[in-house]
């Protein structure tokens, strides 16, 4: 049987903050009837939390356009992104734009490397009034695992010392 010197305090500190992690994202996650029709899937959660979010997570703006980026930010393949945003339009609560404007800056970026017309995985996705409510409502069956967290401080998240 190990004893706890086989293992170095940072690795004790890794494993420990890994197993909280795990613990925590199944609580948050858990399949939950947010929008009072359908239960979301943790994954459909995770996704919704992302895009709404999105200023937050570490992307470029031009590269938080559409669902590659999510892929990146959730460590997920892009086919099931594709089918989680696609559930999640079926279901009201995101929506791609068709704006033009997106469209055309997309087709110009994309002219240098490609003559190809512009997919769906590169159009802007947004979160839909529905979504929002949505995300609100996980948030307020999730906040009661963060009781005592975050300090009271506003910029309590801010790196700078």
């Amino acid at each position: 049987m190990p004893t706890q010197d086989e293992f170095g305090w940072r690795d004790r500190a890794i494993a420990v903050t890994s197993l909280g992690a795990a613990s925590l994202s199944r609580a948050a996650f858990t399949t939950a009837d947010v929008i009072g029709e359908k239960p979301l899937r943790p994954i459909e959660m995770q996704v919704l939390v992302a895009l709404a979010l999105q200023d937050s997570l570490a992307a470029e703006p031009q590269q938080r356009a559409g669902t590659e980026w999510l892929s990146r930010a959730l460590d997920l393949e892009s086919w099931v992104v594709e089918e989680v945003v696609g559930g999640l339009e079926r279901s009201q609560l995101v929506r791609r734009s068709s704006d033009a404007q997106a469209i055309r800056e997309i087709e110009y970026e994309r002219a240098e490397t490609s003559d190809e017309d512009v997919v769906a995985a590169e159009l802007p996705v947004a979160v839909t009034e529905l979504g929002l409510q949505a995300v609100a409502s996980w948030l307020d069956r999730t906040r009661r695992h963060f009781s005592g967290w975050s300090p009271a401080r506003v910029d309590v998240d801010d790196a700078v010392t």
